[in-house]
């Protein structure tokens, strides 16, 4: 066989709990759960933190994020460290091809590949009108309606404020135009441009908040928790839900993040077709996998003083437990694997392929490390008085490893600490003193690796983006 092709998809905030072959009752997985069928399905993998970036880092260069610490919007990776370089350097077509600001845009992570597909955008609604970018700082609401008044064409310079905030503009994040089907199409197109060995990763947001599922895909929400839904968007959920909002409506927004996941299989599913009717799925590596599960209201183990917000702390299953189904070239018959593995393995399976072997996703120690150095104190982004800010506070770390019959997560938060099994729906059910000890020494031994450069500047159209994304203030 010639070099194999290498296909990374990255279904980005898909939790392993809500997908079928990992014990889901909803059917949001038909697709990926036939296609695990065929593949190495790992049950217990473990994403190396809890955010976009650092797991992105940690995927493609094999660092864990203790290592590499890129935990910033607009962390910078220095040249030389991904395997996507390697790739490039080996005579393979790089190309990524993602609506997540942060890989493509805030960060320099697309700067390590050929070719870059990035968010879509469309031009404001009135070009000639004053527009939110427009505005210095990051204005509220009413500052932003005192400026259109304040304008030659206020009620143009509104409308653009309305679609920036509902989708319909530049810089915005528009759930119809960023839905998986648009990515899977230039990525097939530009599969098809040129010949010779390609490396790809896909990153599909359409579970990331907004929870906004096409009409079709929408099989356990409705018009009605849409509406509910609509009304707490506009910036980061945690404003919302440690403000006034009851989490009773974060919770039913499961339904819509469901219906989410049933989209973004969809595509999938059309992606591994169109590959297979091209006769390339058999010497592909396909690596399906997410960088970090979402939370919607549900009790830290770690700590019960915090409830998980999408994926803006923490360190239990909600966040980490990733599903990872991988296709090995050639491969025809499912296998099981049930031992911890960690996606900090990629680009050595990776080159294991190439090399004509199978690499493992199970680290060869048995340890899988989540890490999260999110939030900083103070942390004057959250809504709360200084003193209940206290158990939000990072760092995060979960050490999961096989304990005779049980697989284990030993995690701790500062002075906080907690065993509990991993894999279990109910992980207060069975939970106990962490041995912190052997979280300590597991995350102390990784050793401070040197492959970033200086943050860089995130410009007002990526910044409100970022917002439209929840990601920002």
């Amino acid at each position: 066989m010639d070099q194999p092709n290498v296909l990374l998809v990255i279904l980005d905030s898909v939790r392993a709990q809500n997908v079928g072959h990992l014990g889901y009752p909803r059917q949001t997985t038909p697709h990926l759960d036939e296609f695990a069928t065929q593949s190495t399905t790992y049950t217990t993998a473990k994403s190396p933190g809890i955010h976009s970036i650092s797991s992105h880092v940690s995927i493609f260069t094999g660092y864990h994020v203790a290592e590499h610490r890129a935990t910033s919007h607009s962390a910078n990776l220095a040249s030389g460290h991904t395997i996507w370089e390697e790739l490039a350097d080996d005579g393979y077509r790089t190309g990524l091809f993602t609506p997540n600001a942060i890989v493509s845009e805030s960060s320099n992570l697309s700067t390590f590949f050929n070719h870059v597909v990035g968010p879509k955008r469309d031009e404001l609604v009135f070009p000639d009108a004053l527009g939110p970018e427009h505005v210095s700082g990051n204005p509220s609401y009413i500052e932003y309606v005192r400026a259109c008044l304040e304008s030659e064409s206020p009620l143009k310079a509104i409308g653009n404020g309305l679609a920036r905030e509902f989708g319909n503009s530049s810089a915005a994040h528009d759930p119809e135009r960023e839905h998986g089907g648009e990515y899977v199409k230039e990525f097939l197109e530009w599969r098809e441009s040129n010949d010779g060995p390609w490396a790809a990763c896909l990153n599909l947001m359409d579970a990331h908040y907004p929870y906004l599922p096409q009409e079709k895909y929408d099989r356990w929400g409705g018009d009605v928790l849409q509406d509910l839904h609509r009304e707490a968007m506009g910036g980061p959920l945690t404003t919302q839900y440690l403000g006034d909002r009851p989490f009773w409506e974060l919770e039913a927004c499961t339904s819509l993040y469901d219906g989410c996941i049933r989209q973004a299989d969809a595509y999938l599913a059309e992606l591994l077709d169109r590959l297979e009717a091209a006769n390339e799925l058999e010497d592909t590596l396909v690596v399906v996998t997410s960088d970090h599960g979402e939370g919607f209201g549900e009790y830290s183990v770690v700590n019960d003083a915090v409830r998980l917000i999408d994926h803006s702390w923490g360190i239990g299953d909600e966040l980490a437990h990733v599903p990872l189904v991988v296709k090995y070239p050639g491969q025809t018959a499912g296998e099981t694997v049930t031992e911890p593995a960690s996606l900090t393995r990629f680009p050595s399976v990776v080159k294991s392929v190439i090399d004509g072997e199978r690499g493992s996703f199970v680290p060869d120690d048995g340890y899988t490390i989540t890490s999260s150095y999110r939030l900083e104190e103070p942390a004057a982004e959250l809504p709360l008085p200084e003193s209940e800010r206290e158990p939000y506070f990072g760092p995060w770390h979960a050490v999961c490893h096989e304990q005779g019959d049980r697989t284990v997560v030993d995690a701790i938060r500062r002075e906080d600490q907690v065993r509990f099994e991993s894999t279990r729906h109910d992980q207060r059910a069975a939970r106990g003193l962490a041995n912190r000890e052997l979280v300590e020494s597991s995350v102390e031994t990784l050793d401070r690796v040197d492959v970033t450069e200086a943050d860089g500047d995130i410009d007002a159209e990526v910044e409100q983006r970022l917002h439209e994304l929840g990601y920002r203030a």
